[in-house]
């Protein structure tokens, strides 16, 4: 009995632990909750759906998604539009997934209060910093496949990259870090699917990695501090630099 007590002690006490591990949306960035325009009758001031809905969503951007999509066109990062680029990865024609739901806010053409198929009050859209506009050829490439197959000295490689698959993330030496249960870099920045897209360095939901702090972190970035004094390390992961 008391071996039973103690297990299951320990069980909850695991579980609290990592309960208050993870920041979670509220209070970062994408905390909508106490937004005049959050009025969704049967949900007021929720924190959930001015993105996600669990039924009647758009499974063609990413689950649940009740959020506007973005109708823009873009220009994307690749070799024919900057000259100094040599990508070994075939970048898609226009953002995917994950990257086309974050830029249905942050390319500045849709509200941020357009969700459940109307927008609610007067339009809200990024005009700062974050508002990353259609040409997304001064941004890091997105929306590209990020294999082993890409690495390497050989012809159509790249020597200057990591196997995504063998090499673990770099991880700051102090300050709260959360990590996950594979540290790859495929596992932890692809979500283990080997697509690089705006998510493989941002956590939109700040549950993962370094959390949002508006000093340190404002911009929700998964890997920010120093290893043995040098910095870098959400670049240094994949780079070999």
């Amino acid at each position: 009995m008391k071996t039973t007590q103690f297990l299951t002690l320990t069980m909850v006490a695991g579980s609290l632990l990592a309960f208050t591990a993870r920041a979670g949306v509220l209070g970062s960035p994408h905390d909508f909750s106490s937004q005049s325009w959050n009025v969704i009758p049967s949900d007021p001031a929720s924190v959930c759906s001015a993105c996600h809905t669990p039924h009647h969503a758009d499974s063609s951007v990413v689950p649940l998604w009740s959020h506007a999509t973005t109708a823009s066109t873009f220009t994307m990062y690749n070799n024919a539009n900057v000259t100094v680029a040599s990508l070994q990865a075939t970048i898609d024609a226009q953002p995917a997934g994950q990257s086309k739901a974050c830029l249905s806010c942050h390319d500045g053409t849709v509200a941020i209060n357009t969700y459940g198929g109307t927008t609610k009050g007067v339009g809200v859209t990024i005009t700062n910093s974050a508002n990353l506009g259609t040409d997304l050829t001064h941004s890091h490439p997105i929306s590209l496949d990020y294999t082993p197959a890409i690495v390497g000295s050989g012809v159509n490689q790249d020597k200057w990259l990591f196997n995504p698959n063998t090499t673990t993330v770099l991880t700051p030496d102090s300050g709260t870090f959360v990590s996950g249960n594979d540290m790859t870099v495929n596992g932890f920045l692809l979500n283990g699917k080997n697509r690089l897209e705006c998510t493989s360095c941002h956590d939109v939901h700040n549950q993962e990695g370094t959390p949002f702090n508006i000093t340190s972190n404002p911009k929700l970035v998964k890997i920010v501090g120093t290893q043995a004094g040098k910095g870098s390390l959400l670049c240094r992961s994949c780079h070999n630099k």
